[in-house]
């Protein structure tokens, strides 16, 4: 029992000795992450070609395809929670199984 509590305490001060995570990075790198971000603004704030969207068809629905989309949605989120409940029920039968055996066995 000793020895499981040493080598526990061990494995916390050789895990938090490597552990730097408030210590101020290297100068180093905060020089190299900088030139990198430049070097990415520069290609995001070069112009790109206008896309002609003009292929693109759009309207508003009207009522009867919008309570048709409607309905259909519903139906699909409808078996997406079915299946949903459906697996985890069968995830935890096993839990279950267990407790019941548990508390009702001699």
């Amino acid at each position: 029992l000793h020895f499981g509590i040493l080598a526990l305490l061990a494995l916390i001060l050789a895990i938090s000795s490597t552990a730097d995570a408030f210590s101020p990075a290297p100068r180093s790198f905060l020089t190299s992450r900088k030139a990198s971000i430049d070097s990415s603004q520069a290609s995001l704030s070069a112009k790109k070609p206008k896309e002609d969207l003009s292929y693109i068809e759009s309207r508003d629905m009207t009522r009867q395809e919008m309570l048709e989309y409607n309905k259909q949605s519903e139906e699909i989120m409808n078996s997406e929670l079915n299946l949903m409940t459906g697996f985890s029920l069968l995830i935890s039968a096993p839990i279950l199984y267990l407790c019941w055996v548990a508390f009702f066995s001699e």
